[in-house]
């Protein structure tokens, strides 16, 4: 296959505001498809607040709609298709027949009920096939490499439709999938040697820490050049993105998406610029900011934060629309610095749903991680934030656990000190710190690959 088919440069080198043009050209379609497609969900959604697909004429009407579409949302209208007895659990989402649907995805559900968040038409596999080959190529995989899939693998949208994407595109996917665990995950890197991995970021940090015990030898004598990163927080976050070159001996690639259309990643630059939107075409994310708390419109410049709407402009099965997917962006709008990048970047600030608010002061998870790792490797990496009452006000001080790397207790003092003196530093909040021992806390193998780095401890009582 020809290196055309994994750059389109007619599209891949517009700045925002041109494949803004080619965006509303598809999303006047998409609007007139999904409301004569889903009478008892999108056309109700427009119906309600009297509006017609060709009502939509400018971007400033696009971002006049409500929001029609989030988790809550979506298991409701789940429910409701199960309730009527329609045949499927795809929920009044769906705009294609069923019977078009040739592939299934889900989301493990809070309430142990999956959501069927990612279903495929024969087109939406083109097009899942079509952005994860744009992502592949810019990360440096090529047809003929060998890749580790150590997504989920069973009913999970990392699972078979990246090891499609990668079959397509002409590598051969290895799919071991997190569900092996680490043990089995490490003993296929070392007889494949494959030439990247994708998968969650936290997984990958605790192989590193398994592998010596597994394999008895670092990660980095795999000789692994690539790591595609998604998921799950880590990539953008540089003492994390230090930990994994300095381990991997890799080149660190920051994604996100996958499902829908939807996908962006970071440049082959040592600084990280945030993750570029190369596929813009198939879908509307940064390019919708809202205020997490009143929904409003916020204007897209270089350097806004807000909550990323997501809207889907090729998806036949299951399109979402205008739909707040619980992350906050920053957006940046001028030139990459690393590669010359004209369209727009991203960098996750953090769910919304996760935001702590601390004497005024809004805190992430993530970035309380990102500080921690700076300590390597006097800790281990592994931490939570501990929550005696429901969030997102934390009443002074915010309690952190961490893990010491094996220090002697005379040493605890002094690292302590430390840590409380850098978050109150860039992150303007001082914690309290408790070191705990070393494999205290559940690493991120297995079907728990995304980690987590909250203890909600006020559920137990």
């Amino acid at each position: 296959m020809s290196e055309k088919k994994y750059w389109n440069e007619k599209l891949e080198t517009k700045s925002f505001e041109e494949m803004r043009d080619i965006q509303f050209e598809k999303l006047k379609k998409q609007i007139h498809y999904i409301y004569n497609s889903s009478p008892s969900y999108y056309k109700q959604k427009f119906d309600d607040v009297g509006v017609q697909p060709g009502d939509i004429k400018t971007w400033d009407d696009f971002y006049g709609l409500p929001i029609m579409g989030n988790k809550e949302m979506e298991v409701k209208s789940q429910a409701e298709s199960l309730a009527r007895g329609e045949g499927h659990p795809f929920g009044t989402f769906l705009c294609a027949p069923a019977k078009k649907v040739i592939g299934v995805t889900a989301t493990g559900g809070t309430t142990g009920d999956p959501t069927f968040s990612y279903i495929y038409t024969e087109k939406d596999l083109r097009v899942n096939d079509e952005v994860w080959a744009r992502v592949f190529w810019t990360a440096g995989i090529r047809p003929g490499d060998f890749v580790a899939n150590i997504f989920a693998q069973s009913m999970h949208a990392g699972g078979w439709p990246v090891n499609h994407a990668l079959t397509s595109f002409g590598a051969c996917p290895v799919p071991v999938g997190a569900e092996a665990g680490t043990e089995r995950i490490l003993r296929m890197l070392n007889l494949f040697r494959p030439a990247a991995i994708v998968g969650t970021a936290p997984l990958m940090e605790h192989l590193i820490e398994r592998c010596p015990e597994v394999l008895k030898k670092g990660i980095g004598e795999l000789g692994i050049k690539i790591l595609l990163c998604a998921g799950a927080p880590g990539a953008g976050i540089p003492s994390i993105r230090k930990k994994l070159e300095d381990a991997y001996g890799a080149k660190i690639f920051d994604s996100a998406g996958g499902g829908q259309g939807a996908h962006m990643v970071s440049c082959d630059s040592k600084e990280y610029y945030g993750m570029h939107i190369n596929c813009a075409d198939y879908f509307i994310w940064p390019g919708d900011l809202v205020d997490p708390k009143t929904n409003k419109a916020v204007e897209v410049v270089d350097g806004a934060i807000g909550h990323a709407i997501f809207t889907a402009l090729e998806q036949e099965a299951k399109p979402f629309f205008r739909y707040a997917w619980g992350d906050l962006h920053e957006v940046f709008t001028k030139e990459c610095p690393g590669c010359g990048f004209r369209g727009l970047r991203i960098r996750i600030v953090g769910r919304a749903d996760e935001m702590l608010i601390i004497k005024g002061v809004n805190v992430y998870p993530t970035a309380v991680k990102g500080v921690i790792n700076t300590f390597l490797p006097r800790v281990t990496g592994e931490m939570r934030i501990i929550l005696d009452e429901p969030g997102p006000d934390v009443k002074p001080p915010l309690k952190l656990e961490i893990e010491h790397a094996g220090l002697a207790e005379s040493e605890f003092q002094k690292l302590k000190d430390q840590i409380i003196q850098e978050i109150k530093n860039k992150l303007e909040v001082r914690p309290d710190i408790e070191l705990v021992a070393p494999g205290t806390f559940e690493r991120a193998g297995g079907v728990s690959a995304k980690g987590t780095l909250i203890d909600k401890r006020y559920k137990n009582r």
